[in-house]
């Protein structure tokens, strides 16, 4: 059984926050054209009251982080198209508390072709022992020499002009980005960046066309009716386009921001939308709440409400998540029936019934098959990637056939036995942990052919993590095979697990 599918299922979809060892860190990537090609660009943002402070060659107090970020072709993941690494220092102070803890920014631009990619994240404390923090995702490069298209939204944290130019500049003004992309109680406008291109190739040189911006409530469903922005733009080879919007009266929530591109006639060229969360002192409305007498949430029991509720956690959304983590404790029973029953009309209008005895029906078969000692099925990974995407069409066990018995660190016979193609050899043993892998033939969001491969990195078969999919907004871990492998397989080298993945099947 498969319900929608939220992506931002952390604090928000907007950007990724990762934490590893002691560092936190959040960063998000968007793309752009120009005259001399494509090239995405990467916001990072460190926490650095998370980082060590240490005395500098000269005697001063300073944090520091070491940023290494690798680019490779999705499809071809072992090949590094850009490769950088860079140190992120604080501003260095006389004394240790003197340091400031404001976050450390770095932005870099990679120029691309169109394509599919992955990238790679490594975050070390230069000051920590600790291990680096390590991370992928994947991103889409798509632009035309010809037609009319956007680029990625930015949502600025600060705007001002300039007569120097720097990596933050866009034509006369230095544009912060807002990693977080995130607006506080207080951020009462929402300001935001795009470019248009080839604009005169599809409309005709200096005519106009609209640019039309909207919002649109993600846990509603519903456009923002009364904020809108509609501006008109001379068409151009290349524009940039600051907007703002006026978002005091917006309940705190999650939203779209869609930006569009229309002609004369309303006919719509090209769009873009990004996600935004807002904190607001206007709360979502459950007070005033309307729930027929014979609605199946009366008939839940009391003691059963709060489980209910956080069972939903899988398919929330940001919103849903909030008040679940922060509201529910406080709620009363009135207004937890209001949340299940709301939540369930929002999937079945028709049946909110229907929706609540499917998803239960799911969520007790995670629950069978899925639950530890500690933790809830619905909790586990298998049983989240289970509640998204359904059952699997197939199952790929290697719970007792992972190890060769072959022990790790066999460098030197593992090195002997690469074939040409960087394959590990036919009589090699690798000793991986226990895995499996899920295979969907197709999925409900549009993908053919997409796998999930989890692991039991305790060696103790009681649970299995989600260590690497190839399905959008899932986990992408480009050398997730040397991690299985524990070391044994060096990045790039493919094994009997990266075949089964590759293929599909035994």
């Amino acid at each position: 059984m498969l319900f929608r599918k939220i992506n931002f299922v952390l604090f928000t979809l907007l950007s990724v926050i990762a934490f590893g060892q002691d560092v936190k860190v959040i960063y998000d990537f968007r793309t752009y054209h120009s005259d001399l090609g494509n090239y995405v660009e990467i916001n990072t943002s460190v926490d650095a009251s998370s980082l060590k402070a240490a005395k500098n060659d000269k005697g001063l107090w300073q944090k520091s982080a070491q940023l290494t970020t690798v680019i490779s072709s999705y499809n071809k993941a072992d090949s590094a198209i850009y490769v950088d690494k860079r140190q992120i220092n604080s501003p260095v102070a006389e004394t240790e508390n003197g340091i400031t803890n404001s976050s450390l920014l770095d932005m870099q631009r990679a120029s691309l072709p169109n394509g599919e990619y992955i990238v790679y994240f490594e975050l070390k404390d230069v000051n920590s022992s600790a291990q680096p923090l390590e991370y992928r995702d994947a991103f889409k490069i798509n632009y035309s020499e010809e037609n009319i298209s956007l680029s990625d939204i930015m949502i600025a944290e600060s705007i001002n002009k300039t007569s120097s130019q720097n990596i933050y500049t866009r034509g006369n003004r230095d544009i912060i980005p807002n990693v977080f992309n995130s607006l506080s109680v207080n951020d009462n406008v929402l300001t935001y960046y795009v470019e248009i291109y080839n604009a005169d190739k599809t409309f005709g040189k200096d005519s106009l066309y609209a640019l039309v911006t909207n919002l649109e409530n993600i846990s509603m469903e519903k456009k923002v009716e009364n904020i809108q922005n509609l501006k008109r733009i001379k068409s151009d080879k290349i524009s940039t386009y600051v907007g703002q919007l006026d978002v005091s009266s917006l309940i705190e929530g999650t939203y779209y921001l869609t930006v569009e591109i229309r002609n004369g006639s309303n006919m719509l060229y090209d769009y873009k939308r990004l996600a935004f969360f807002k904190e607001s002192n206007i709360k979502p409305d459950i007070h005033n709440m309307d729930v027929p007498s014979n609605a199946f949430v009366n008939f839940i029991a009391d003691s059963s409400l709060d489980e209910t509720i956080r069972c939903i956690l899988p398919i929330a959304n940001t919103s849903e998540r909030n008040f679940i983590r922060k509201n529910m404790n406080d709620a009363t029973t009135e207004q937890k029936r209001y949340f299940i029953y709301d939540f369930y009309r929002r999937l079945n209008p028709v049946s909110p019934q229907t929706a609540w005895k499917e998803y239960m029906t799911a969520i007790d078969y995670v629950n069978t098959h899925y639950s530890t000692k500690i933790k809830k099925g619905y909790d586990t990974d298998m049983g989240r990637i289970y509640l998204l995407y359904g059952q699997p069409d197939n199952i790929i066990d290697e719970k007792f056939g992972a190890s060769s018995g072959f022990s790790r660190g066999m460098t030197t016979i593992y090195s002997e036995r690469l074939t040409a193609n960087g394959s590990a050899g036919e009589g090699m043993g690798v000793n991986y942990y226990p895995y499996q892998i899920w295979v969907y033939n197709t999925t409900p969001y549009g993908e053919s052919n997409r796998k999930f491969i989890f692991y039991a990195k305790q060696d103790n078969l009681i649970e299995y993590f989600l260590l690497h999919s190839d399905a959008k907004g899932e986990v992408q871990d480009m050398f997730w095979e040397n991690t299985l492998s524990r070391g044994f397989l060096d990045p790039g080298v493919e094994g009997k697990a990266g075949k089964q993945f590759r293929v599909g099947h035994e």
